[in-house]
């Protein structure tokens, strides 16, 4: 397991500092790029990324809906993750991780097989687009959560529509690696449900805290998050353990996760 910290692009230099001071831990780097515009201000940093051994993940758009209604839109946005795909190749990134989507929130609850479907769908088609690339990296997908409120709702909350969507594209994993999980604790936090089933498909984790009702990344181990959660969290056994929390807060959870799990290993 690889031990990575998160970052959006803009904040690549100051994040690259903090990973050479902690690089006898820190050796996976996950960013955030919304565009294929964002990632020439990505471009100017791989020679230190080579230099400090860094493999990267890429977090695309949160705007991206797997789950579009409309066909064209949904294509549309499988062809975006292709360019971004091929934009970022330079990086060689091992994963692109993305969020299910959103929908009509008393549409989605009334006929959510409907809309699992649409996600299904997406996949495929993504599927279709990525043979073009010489080189594909990891797919996965992340829990969410929803706030209360408004007439739109978060999916890929529950177990369940992860089940679905995992067993309706096993025709893919036999072509391309995805989709695969990323499960993130501070949105498990929010949503309250337990993703533990999901091991089997479990490629990267998010070691995030959060303080209440919303996702504010806070420093780890000062929000929600407990030991018991973080334990359970490393048991998923994933390829990549990603601490994603505000930069202020980086280098304190960088040492908590560290002294955390210096302790796992001495007790096991």
């Amino acid at each position: 397991m690889r031990i990575g910290v998160a970052c959006l692009y803009y904040e690549i230099e100051k994040t690259l500092e903090i990973i050479e001071r902690n690089r006898d831990f820190i050796n996976h780097l996950e960013i955030g790029i919304d565009t294929v515009a964002q990632i020439n201000k990505v471009a100017p940093f791989i020679d230190k990324i080579e230099e400090l051994g860094l493999s990267i993940g890429v977090h695309l758009a949160m705007e991206i809906n797997t789950c579009e209604e409309i066909e064209c839109i949904r294509i549309s946005w499988a062809k975006f993750c292709v360019d971004m795909c091929r934009g970022v190749e330079f990086l060689k990134p091992v994963y692109l991780n993305l969020h299910m989507g959103y929908a009509m929130k008393n549409r989605y609850l009334n006929n959510k097989k409907r809309y699992l479907n649409n996600s299904v769908d997406f996949f495929f088609k993504l599927e279709e687009n990525l043979q073009r690339l010489s080189r594909v990296p990891v797919i996965t997908v992340e829990n969410s959560y929803s706030l209360n409120g408004g007439d739109l709702m978060n999916t890929g909350i529950f177990t369940g529509e992860f089940e679905y969507i995992f067993e309706n594209t096993n025709k893919i994993r036999a072509k391309v690696d995805m989709p695969y999980f990323c499960f993130d604790t501070g949105h498990c936090i929010l949503s309250g449900d337990d993703y533990s089933t999901l091991k089997e498909y479990t490629k990267v984790v998010h070691i995030s805290d959060c303080s209440g009702e919303v996702d504010d990344h806070v420093e780890i181990f000062s929000g929600r998050l407990t030991g018991e959660e973080l334990q359970a969290t490393i048991d998923m056994s994933p390829d990549y353990a990603v601490i994603e929390v505000k930069s202020e807060y980086l280098e304190n959870s960088i040492i908590k996760v560290k002294e955390f799990l210096k302790k796992v290993m001495k007790n096991s």
